[in-house]
């Protein structure tokens, strides 16, 4: 080795230590290399050496040796995902269609039909065998609108016919209060403007509210959500007056506080 070369030992510890030869040894290249080979110092295979002789040398950067020994990260084995299956739709039973029920339409025309027959007639158990027949409990509050609706509209009006018809109907189990109920509420709603076109209507709807109150098929609850719906105070009045005219004065007494709460919404 010339004087002026500086060896660089790959054997860990360094150069010390012994006589021991590690091949291959490298060495530090002459200050031409470093032009040529840029900002870093390059490393060669020592010459003389004749088990490298006829092959080309090897030149090596500091920051290419130093990449040698820095261990390289094994990727960890990536988990599979199993998708779950999706669960399939069940298929829903449809109902299948029932042969004896009616359209709106159709029973709006048997229900007209046949309370013009009551009214001709006045015959409670023929009504009452005729509502049976349509099998549509479902629409018994709109029954009980159309009848005292159409019974109205007569002239002179059917205030009497339509309150008997009701409380047979409700005696017998063919309308529950809650049909009575929600038919009446469904003309009470509609009463601002029917009273437009018929100016008694109002009065004559608050005497079949006290007959159905003097029968016990209704009570004066339904009287004070009936004005409730209601808008026009006039008309609220007509229909109250009537109902107090109807009923006895016992009753009157019995109910005095659902009385009085009505009295407050006029």
């Amino acid at each position: 080795m010339q004087q002026g070369d500086s060896m660089l030992s790959l054997r860990p510890g360094g150069g010390r230590g012994g006589s021991r030869r590690f091949a291959p040894r490298f060495t530090l290249s002459s200050s031409s290399d470093l032009t040529n080979g840029g900002d870093a110092p390059s490393f060669a295979v020592k010459k003389g050496d004749s088990r490298f002789e006829g092959h080309e040398l090897l030149r090596f950067t500091r920051e290419q040796l130093l990449q040698l020994r820095e261990p390289k990260p094994v990727p960890s084995p990536t988990r599979q995902t199993v998708e779950k299956p999706k669960p399939q739709p069940q298929p829903q039973e449809v109902a299948p269609p029932t042969t004896t029920s009616l359209n709106t339409v159709e029973l709006s025309r048997k229900t007209n039909s046949l309370l013009e027959e009551y009214f001709n007639v006045r015959l409670l158990d023929e009504a009452l065998q005729c509502i049976e027949e349509l099998k549509t409990p479902s629409y018994h509050p709109e029954l009980v609108k159309e009848a005292i609706s159409l019974g109205l509209e007569k002239n002179p009006p059917c205030v009497e016919p339509v309150a008997k018809l009701l409380e047979h109907l409700v005696s017998k189990n063919v309308l529950t209060p809650k049909d009575l109920r929600n038919g009446c509420l469904l003309y009470g709603s509609m009463l601002d403007d029917i009273g437009i076109d018929l100016p008694k209507a109002p009065n004559n709807f608050g005497e079949i509210l006290g007959s159905l109150v003097m029968a016990k098929a209704s009570d004066s609850e339904l009287v004070k959500e009936i004005l409730m719906k209601m808008g026009d105070e006039w008309f609220k009045k007509a229909v109250l007056e009537a109902v107090t005219r109807s009923v006895s004065e016992s009753l009157l007494t019995t109910e005095a506080v659902e009385v009085e709460a009505c009295r407050g919404l006029v």
